[in-house]
């Protein structure tokens, strides 16, 4: 799966709008759904800074992103949806 294609599928299984995902909307479920996105990409491979370039983000926040993917491993929800992702 491509990386388009990966945050198509997180826009259609969070029903946010790929639009959302990448634009400025600070809302944590929206970053929650972001942070999986970021990790799923890293996971396969990507560097930070094309990451950062897909969902319009420093690299420093795709730093910041994936250390809180650490943080919310524990949380079903999350996990859940790294899972419908990967």
């Amino acid at each position: 799966m491509t990386s388009s294609l990966i945050i198509e599928r997180a826009a259609e299984i969070s029903g946010y709008p790929v639009s959302i995902l990448r634009g400025p909307a600070r809302d944590r479920p929206i970053c929650m759904v972001r942070w999986a996105i970021m990790a799923i990409l890293r996971a396969r491979g990507l560097s930070l800074a094309t990451i950062g370039r897909l969902l319009n983000r420093h690299h420093t926040s795709v730093i910041s992103g994936l250390e809180r993917v650490e943080r919310l491993r524990r949380d079903p929800a999350f996990t859940g949806l790294l899972e419908a992702l990967a």
